[in-house]
């Protein structure tokens, strides 16, 4: 049920910290402390906001918006004309889009737990030096 791997939650640690490095490199502070705490939670929020988008994208908050789309998409008249063309090369290649109840069932969670983590920690960071320098 709850699995971490090793490789994603580097990724995202990595991720935030160069964000973080950058913008400690662009930020007008004028002490080094003010400007490590900065620079810690700007590098522990964007792996929280993309840990809490993928929650959402889990909850299915934005599973209607895509299956709309995706019917729009397919039933334009450009798409019509593209699908009967690759309909005459190669017959029955052309994806099928299902009721909305069979898209739901298709549609699989994906691991939130190594951006939400590396995000905390950055922010448990922060939130120390803020404590101990102010």
């Amino acid at each position: 049920m709850f699995s971490l791997s090793r490789e994603r939650f580097m990724k995202y640690l990595l991720t935030g910290g160069f964000i973080g490095l950058a913008y400690s490199f662009l930020s007008h502070a004028r002490t080094l402390p003010l400007k490590l705490v900065d620079s810690l939670f700007v590098a522990g929020m964007f792996p929280l906001l993309y840990g809490g988008c993928l929650v959402a994208k889990n909850l299915g908050m934005f599973h209607l918006f895509v299956y709309s789309h995706r019917k729009l998409w397919k039933y334009g008249k450009r798409q019509e004309k593209e699908e009967a063309e690759n309909e005459k090369t190669a017959p029955g290649a052309t994806e099928k889009l299902g009721t909305y109840s069979e898209y739901l069932a298709e549609s699989k969670p994906s691991g939130v737990a190594e951006p939400l983590l590396a995000g905390g920690i950055w922010l448990a960071l922060s939130l120390i030096l803020t404590f101990l320098y102010f």
